[in-house]
């Protein structure tokens, strides 16, 4: 038999004797099938109160359903986040900065069908912003029964590169250029650089403060547009110079385009250093 205490909590000044003798009034008979959960709509509810409980019905809180089973385990939301925390928490670690983890998705509920049955979250990948969660009802053995989703938001904040000056596209990155401050890795657009490595060159434009991303980098160009540099022609035993003007910059083994200062023929050559390209 289901009775009132096993559905409803107390509020505002009842005694407790009052209530003692509450929760123990029958309302309906419990499910036949044990761990298979069945749904009261409102009307049913409200009809079962209004009629073990008199006028003191009108002063229930009623939901739009509820949901009983005989026999096993119900996880509440509240129990549902807390085994989220405690399963992500190691893996949050891990990353690094501080993590928060904030606007949780979870089922009001969740039963398992008997006491051996227990709810684990399966591991997934954890990273910054929106993390798709799923849980498993497993039995004592490991066998999943069945399995059902939602999702919690991380927040992770770290310190990261930022521009200490504005930067346009082509300038060098150098450390007197680049500042570090907190950053929430949930909002950035992409992977923040790392600061290592090196030389590098802006490929946007960066403003005051804004993170660096690792895309935003570039080889620190060792020829620029105009410069007259070496170009060196070998095939076989036979190498040849003359001069040429670059038409683009390069670093080191990029593909640039120069253009010969006597002939004016135009070629494509690999930059070796800021005086020199070559071609075959």
């Amino acid at each position: 038999m289901v009775r009132l205490g096993d559905i409803a909590d107390p509020l505002g000044g009842l005694s407790r004797e009052r209530w003692e003798e509450l929760a123990a009034r029958p309302l309906w008979p419990a499910p036949p099938a044990p761990g298979r959960p069945l749904q009261i709509n409102r009307q049913r509810l409200e009809s079962a109160l209004k009629e073990r409980l008199g006028e003191l019905a009108a002063s229930c809180i009623l939901p739009a359903s509820l949901v009983i089973q005989r026999g096993g385990a119900v996880y509440l939301e509240p129990d549902l986040r807390a085994l989220v925390i405690r399963a992500l928490t190691p893996q949050i670690n891990l990353l690094g900065g501080h993590g928060d983890l904030t606007d949780f998705r979870l089922p009001a509920y969740a039963f398992t069908a008997h006491e051996g049955q227990s709810i684990e979250l399966e591991r997934g990948v954890v990273a910054p912003g929106r993390i798709g969660l799923r849980f498993a009802v497993k039995e004592l053995d490991g066998t999943a029964r069945r399995r059902f989703t939602g999702s919690v938001f991380l927040n992770l904040w770290m310190d990261v590169p930022c521009a200490a000056v504005p930067l346009n596209r082509g300038d060098a990155v150098s450390p007197d250029r680049v500042t570090f401050r907190s950053e929430n890795l949930a909002y950035t657009r992409g992977a923040i650089w790392d600061g290592k490595g090196g030389p590098w060159q802006a490929k946007r434009a960066i403003g005051v403060g804004e993170a660096i991303l690792a895309d935003d980098l570039a080889p620190l160009a060792a020829i620029h547009r105009g410069d007259r540099v070496t170009l060196v022609y070998r095939r076989g035993n036979v190498e040849m110079r003359t001069m040429v003007e670059a038409l683009e910059e390069g670093g080191p083994g990029d593909t640039i385009a120069v253009r010969n200062l006597s002939s004016k023929k135009q070629v494509y050559a690999t930059v070796r250093d800021a005086d020199t390209v070559e071609t075959k």
